[in-house]
């Protein structure tokens, strides 16, 4: 009978053995990485010309008006809108209602197709002020609106092509925090 193995005997002869199956497994031949495909070649750029300074002085137009839509009032293209005139100056305009003086369009100057409108805009517990814009009374549409008092001073300036020619009423209302306001100021002035 054989005597038992000594650990460290065994140990030996496990190390032997694996060494021997990494020699083994080393010595056999792997195949290498697949062989990677050739690159496609990029495509060139295509060339472009240079378009000619001025190009666009060849180009027509069939109409000088937007197509007609039922019910749609016809558009004529040109300046954008309203004359609003060229030179400088005070535009004259009438008061309908103007009760308070925190809230009141004091003058309307030309300045070509802009107006510089000047007035107050100011409110114990103020919240914020709006100018609007109506042809005819209803339907106010908000040119701008400020978070900022306005005590005296300009409240705001107007590009008058973007309106068609016509009278208008501006109205200035300023609004409480409390979401009240007082009457606001409403002037007629024509473009």
């Amino acid at each position: 009978m054989m005597p038992p193995l000594r650990s460290d005997t065994t140990f030996l002869v496990l190390l032997v053995v694996m060494l021997l199956a990494a020699l083994a497994i080393t010595s056999m031949q792997i195949p290498g990485p697949p062989a990677l495909a050739a690159p496609a070649p990029r495509p060139s750029p295509t060339a472009t010309t240079t378009p000619e300074p001025g190009w666009w002085t060849g180009v027509t137009f069939a109409t000088s008006s937007l197509p007609v839509l039922p019910g749609v009032p016809d558009v004529q293209l040109g300046n954008g809108g309203g004359r609003g005139g060229t030179g400088n100056g005070p535009v004259s305009f009438d008061v309908l209602s103007c009760p308070t003086p925190t809230a009141r369009i004091v003058s309307i100057t030309r300045d070509g197709v802009w107006w510089l409108i000047d007035g107050s805009a100011s409110v114990d517990h103020f919240w914020y002020w709006k100018m609007e814009l109506s042809s005819d009374g209803s339907g106010w549409t908000v040119l701008y609106r400020s978070e900022s008092p306005a005590p005296n001073g300009r409240l705001m300036e107007f590009n008058t092509t973007t309106v068609p020619s016509g009278q208008y009423q501006l109205r200035l209302t300023v609004v409480k925090k409390d979401g009240n306001y007082p009457q606001p100021c409403t002037v007629v002035v024509s473009l």
